[in-house]
C-alpha cells in the first residue's frame, strides 16, 4: 500500500480527516501531550523516518555521548532505532528509517508505537541527565490512543 495512503489511514483512525505528509514530506504528530513524532517521508530514497527529540543537551554531554553511543551499538538498546545528537539545537534525538514499503496499517501502527516505546523509555532514562525530564508514567503498548495533531 502506499505509505500517503497509509498514512490518511492512520489518521482516519485516530479521528484525524486527511492526515498527510506537507511540501516537504513532514507530518508531525503529538503524542500524550509531550511525545513529538516527526515523520519524513523521502519519496526518491523510498524511505520513512520517524524523528524524536529526547531532550536538551546537559552539562553533562560526555557522560550522556558515551551512553547514547554505546546504546546505539547495532541498535542494541534502541530498537533498531539511533540517537544522535542535532547540534543545530543541542537536543538528543531519536530516529528510525524504514523502507516505504509497509503492507498495511496495523504495520506502520506496529513500528510507531515500538518507535514511540522507545523514545519514552529513553527520555525516562536521560531525564534526570538532561533538563527536559516530564514525569514518568506507565508506557501504555498502544500509543496511538492518546495524540494530537501537531502543526
Amino acid at each position: 500500500m502506499e505509505l500517503t495512503a497509509l498514512f490518511e489511514e492512520l489518521g482516519t483512525s485516530m479521528g484525524i480527516d486527511r492526515l498527510t505528509f506537507d511540501a516537504d514530506g513532514q507530518c508531525s504528530l503529538l503524542f500524550d501531550g509531550e511525545h513529538e513524532v516527526t515523520f519524513l517521508h523521502n519519496q526518491e530514497d523510498h524511505a520513512l523516518i520517524m524523528y524524536c527529540e529526547l531532550g536538551k543537551l546537559s552539562a553533562q554531554a560526555d557522560d550522556i555521548c558515551r551512553e547514547l553511543m554505546q546504546a546505539s551499538l547495532l541498535g542494541a538498546e534502541t530498537g533498531g532505532a539511533a540517537l544522535s545528537v542535532d547540534s543545530r539545537l543541542d537536543v538528543i534525538v531519536l530516529w528510525k528509517r524504514h523502507d516505504e514499503s509497509f503492507d498495511s496499517l496495523p504495520f506502520l501502527e506496529q513500528a510507531l508505537n515500538a518507535f514511540l516505546t522507545q523514545a519514552i523509555q529513553w527520555k525516562a532514562r536521560l531525564g534526570p541527565k538532561n533538563a527536559s525530564r516530564s514525569e514518568e508514567k506507565p508506557i501504555d503498548s498502544n500509543l496511538l490512543n492518546n495524540f494530537d495533531m501537531f502543526v
